[in-house]
């Protein structure tokens, strides 16, 4: 797929970058809701136990129990859906949730405490149920900055093609493919050097989208021959640990800055 890169020399590349950088947040903020999914379950495994452990048997299956229940089984279920097709829109299901149930919670404590509802007064639960309400608007704010800093959703098409792109990232060898490189630095980065534009692919998943001027590489041979030579990468100012720097890697950065017109730096340096 990826030695067609046909797309990748758009008129604007600029453009491009720009929509596949909104591709690649997006990416992140669902691989970010999937992980806090296992805060939702859990989360929905305690309003359970709440329900079942901290409600009197005569209310359980009243109206106030069936909301308690109803919420527990909500929170349970975002956790799920977060988990199994993560979405930003996820982010906002679960604060509403938690929201609802710590308000629930607080104003439940709050007739207890006026005898209004009977039951054992707790200010535990009427901590915790401030707590879940301000987690909760916590969370929808962030939901809302977040659609402001990306207000158009990605196609499914780029997200399928981003998908394969990470795939290919993983697996790529500078020595069976010329537009790859595996830069073993800290943290270690693979990549793609497509067109005008170079994708980096870090452990945790996060990919770097940046242009062929934000790229440098220099190779330092040492004087002795049993020493490799090292590599002293640098992405968009950012300056990496220096790494053994083999051949392949090298010959496929400089055949790709070369085609942009430039000639990378090699130097020797004693010792």
């Amino acid at each position: 797929m990826m030695d067609d890169d046909d797309d990748l020399r758009e008129p604007d590349p600029d453009e491009l970058r720009l929509v596949l950088r909104q591709v690649a947040a997006y990416r992140d903020v669902s691989n970010s809701v999937r992980r806090k999914s296992t805060g939702s379950l859990i989360m929905g495994g305690i309003l359970l136990a709440i329900w079942y452990f901290a409600i009197p048997d005569a209310f359980k299956f009243t109206l106030f129990g069936y909301i308690y229940l109803g919420l527990a089984l909500l929170e349970f279920c975002v956790g799920i859906l977060n988990r199994f097709w993560p979405t930003p829109e996820g982010l906002l299901l679960d604060g509403v949730v938690l929201l609802a149930f710590g308000l629930w919670n607080a104003i439940r404590e709050g007739l207890i405490w006026q005898g209004l509802l009977p039951g054992r007064r707790s200010p535990v639960f009427a901590f915790l149920g401030l707590y879940w309400a301000f987690q909760g608007m916590q969370t929808i704010r962030s939901y809302f900055q977040l659609r402001k800093a990306m207000p158009a959703r990605p196609t499914a098409e780029h997200i399928r093609w981003f998908d394969g792109l990470v795939r290919e990232l993983r697996d790529a060898d500078p020595r069976e493919d010329a537009k790859a490189v595996a830069f073993p630095t800290d943290p270690f980065l693979t990549g793609k050097l497509l067109g005008d534009t170079a994708f980096f692919l870090d452990p945790a998943g996060s990919v770097t989208i940046t242009t062929r001027r934000d790229v440098d590489l220099e190779r330092v041979v040492p004087d002795d021959p049993d020493r490799p030579p090292r590599g002293y990468l640098t992405i968009e100012g950012h300056e990496f640990p220096p790494f053994k720097l083999s051949d392949a890697n090298w010959n496929n950065y400089v055949a790709w800055k070369r085609e942009g017109g430039v000639d990378p730096l090699e130097t020797e340096r004693n010792g």
